[in-house]
């Protein structure tokens, strides 16, 4: 995996799982109830290349990707065949109202044209108190 001809605009994905990214799952696993995940469904807005695709799939099977840059979606794809990985914008969601119990949008919100609409696009797909 190489670096993004559009990293300078809309960052560049973890290509490499480190200490940091696991401290963030630790904290993503501990605030999202993620120890008895009975069968949630995860949303990664903004998913990159899928390195948390398949670190939250050790709690639910039921893990989805999006992500605006289609060659990234696509390595996500390959990285996690059994998961979902779409190509679109946080700002227009592709699922319905109340799709999710969790959604995780790590270093994503700076990137995208309208933050508020991709804000409020993750509340709609977010099930009331995240179940």
């Amino acid at each position: 995996m190489t670096h993004s001809p559009q990293a300078a605009l809309r960052g560049e994905p973890s290509y490499v799982w480190r200490a940091g990214q696991e401290r963030r799952l630790k904290m993503i696993k501990d605030l999202a109830g993620l120890e008895n995940p009975r069968g949630l469904k995860i949303l990664e807005n903004g998913c990159g290349v899928g390195m948390y695709i398949g670190k939250l799939k050790q709690f639910t099977p039921f893990v989805f990707g999006l992500e605006y840059e289609s060659d990234r979606a696509v390595e996500a794809g390959k990285l996690n065949p059994l998961s979902l990985v779409v190509c679109g914008a946080g700002e227009h969601l592709p699922y319905s109202n109340e799709s999710f119990d969790v959604i995780l949008s790590n270093e994503v919100i700076e990137h995208v044209q309208d933050d508020a609409l991709c804000i409020q696009e993750m509340v709609r797909a977010l099930k009331p108190n995240g179940r």
